[in-house]
C-alpha cells in the first residue's frame, strides 16, 4: 500500500525529470545550428541592342520591367550600342564579354552563324511559338544546317512615300495602283515643272533599286558563290540596271530627280521629311522618323504612302528585318530564351512594334491588331499586292557585297565610270569577295 508521503514523493521526482528532459531538449534545439533556407538563384543577363531613339528605349525599359516581375528570378540588363553594333559584338566575343542576347541584323547574320557565335534556338523554342512568325523572315537566320539562329524582332518594307501637297500644287493626280515607273518619273518631271521642287529624291543603293530591277524581269541578286557574280551577266539584270541610271543621269541633268546629297540631306527620309523633294521609296522606319522629326508634317494630310510602281514582270518591293540572338556561349539559356519568348511574343510585340509604330509586328497574329499605326496597317495590306517581295539577303556576303556595289552604281550615276563598266566591276567584286 503506497502512503500519501510516499506517492507525493514520487510526483515530485516525475515532475522533476519532466523538467530536465524539457531543458535538455530546448538546450539541443539551440546548440543544433538551424539549417538556412536554400534562395532561389538568380540569372542575370545581357540584351544589347543598338536604338531608334529615347522613345523606343524606354518602351524596351519598360517591358524588361514588366518580364523582371513576371520572372523574379531573372534580371535583365539593357545595354545600347550606338555605333558599328555588329562589329562591337563581334569583338567582344574576343574579350569573353559578349552579351546573351542581341539584335543580329539580316546582312550579318551569316557572319555570326558562320563564326559558331549564336545558339541554334529553333532547337529550344517551341514549335508553336517558331510558327507565328512569317516563314519567309526566318530565312537570313537559318544556318547552312538549316537549324534557326535567330527570330525576327519585326521587319520592315519599301513603300512609295509622296507628299501630297506638292502634287495638288502640281495638279498631277496621286499615285495609283495602276502606275507603273514610267508614270512616276513622268509625274516627277511634272512636279518640278509646276513647282520647282525635284518631283524624286532616291539614293544610289542596290536594295533601294531591287523592286525596279524584279519588276522589270530581274531576279533578285543571290550570292553564295563566286560563280554566282553571273547574275550581271544576266540581259534583264543590266538592262534593268542600265534603263534605271539613264534615267536617274537624265532626272538629275534636269533637275527633277536628285540624290539626298544633291539637297544636303544625309537620307531619302530627311529629304523628304524638309520637303525638299515630293517623292521617295523609303522602309516602314521613315514613318515614326518624320512622326518625330518633322511633327506638323501629317500622315494623311500632308503625305502618305502608295504601291511602289509596276514594271513588265509585275511588280515588288523590298523587305528588311533584324532577329534577337542569344550567344552560344550564354550560362543562362533558359533564362534568355525566356525573354526572348516574352519580348518577341504578341505582349513585347504589342508594346515594342505594334503601339510605338517603329515598324510591322514579324509574327502574323499582329497583322490586324486594331492599334497598329494607320500607316503601317495600310503597309501590311499593300504587301499582299506585290508580285514578289525580295528580302535584303544576297547571301553570306551581303553587307560586303551592298557595299562594293553601292560604290559603282553611285560613280555610274554621277557619270564617273560608264555604266557598262560599272555592271562588270560589280560582277568582278562580287567574285572577289568570295575568295578573301
Amino acid at each position: 500500500m503506497t502512503t500519501p508521503q510516499k506517492g507525493k514523493t514520487r510526483n515530485t521526482i516525475i515532475a522533476i525529470a519532466l523538467v530536465l528532459i524539457l531543458l535538455i531538449g530546448a538546450g539541443l534545439y539551440i546548440l543544433i545550428p538551424k539549417q538556412p533556407q536554400q534562395q532561389a538563384q538568380v540569372a542575370v543577363i545581357r540584351f544589347a541592342g543598338w536604338s531608334a531613339g529615347e522613345t523606343e528605349m524606354k518602351n524596351y525599359q519598360k517591358i524588361i520591367q514588366d518580364f523582371q516581375a513576371a520572372n523574379p528570378n531573372i534580371v535583365v540588363k539593357y545595354e545600347v550600342i550606338t555605333q558599328m553594333f555588329s562589329e562591337n559584338i563581334l569583338a567582344s566575343y574576343a574579350a569573353g564579354a559578349a552579351p546573351d542576347i542581341f539584335y543580329v541584323d539580316s546582312t550579318w547574320a551569316p557572319t555570326f552563324i558562320s563564326k559558331g557565335a549564336l545558339y541554334p534556338i529553333g532547337d529550344k523554342l517551341p514549335k508553336d511559338f517558331i510558327d507565328q512568325f512569317y516563314p519567309f523572315l526566318l530565312e537570313p537566320f537559318k544556318g547552312p544546317d538549316g537549324k534557326i539562329y535567330g527570330l525576327p524582332k519585326d521587319w520592315s518594307v519599301l513603300s512609295l512615300f509622296y507628299n501630297k501637297k506638292l502634287f495638288a500644287q502640281a495638279g498631277v493626280p496621286e499615285p495609283t495602283d495602276s502606275w507603273t515607273w514610267d508614270d512616276l518619273f513622268n509625274a516627277a518631271k511634272t512636279i518640278y515643272q509646276k513647282t520647282g521642287k525635284p518631283g524624286l529624291v532616291i539614293q544610289a543603293e542596290l536594295n533601294r533599286w531591287v523592286p525596279y530591277l524584279v519588276s522589270n524581269g530581274a531576279p533578285p541578286p543571290s550570292f553564295n558563290s563566286a560563280t554566282d557574280a553571273a547574275y550581271f551577266d544576266k540581259p534583264e539584270v543590266r538592262n534593268a540596271l542600265t534603263t534605271l541610271i539613264q534615267k536617274i543621269q537624265q532626272g538629275r541633268k534636269e533637275g527633277y530627280i536628285v540624290l539626298p546629297s544633291d539637297v544636303n540631306a544625309g537620307w531619302n527620309g530627311e529629304a523628304f521629311g524638309k520637303q525638299l523633294a515630293a517623292m521617295t521609296i523609303e522602309g516602314s522606319w521613315t514613318i515614326p522618323y518624320i512622326a518625330d522629326q518633322f511633327p506638323d508634317f501629317k500622315y494623311g494630310t500632308d503625305w502618305d504612302i502608295s504601291l511602289l510602281p509596276k514594271g513588265s514582270a509585275g511588280r515588288a518591293s523590298m523587305a528588311y528585318t533584324v532577329a534577337l540572338g542569344v550567344n552560344a556561349k550564354t550560362e543562362n539559356l533558359d533564362a534568355a530564351l525566356k525573354f526572348i519568348q516574352y519580348v518577341e511574343g504578341p505582349v513585347g510585340q504589342k508594346l515594342l512594334v505594334v503601339k510605338m509604330g517603329q515598324t510591322l509586328p514579324s509574327i502574323k497574329t499582329l497583322a490586324n491588331d486594331p492599334d497598329l499605326w494607320p500607316s503601317h496597317a495600310k503597309e501590311l495590306k499593300m504587301v499582299n499586292q506585290y508580285t514578289r517581295v525580295a528580302l535584303f539577303f544576297y547571301g553570306p556576303k551581303t553587307g560586303q557585297n551592298e557595299g562594293d556595289i553601292n560604290q559603282l552604281i553611285l560613280a555610274a550615276v554621277k557619270g564617273e565610270i560608264s555604266i557598262n563598266d560599272a555592271i562588270n566591276l560589280m560582277k568582278t567584286k562580287v567574285a572577289e569577295s568570295f575568295k578573301s
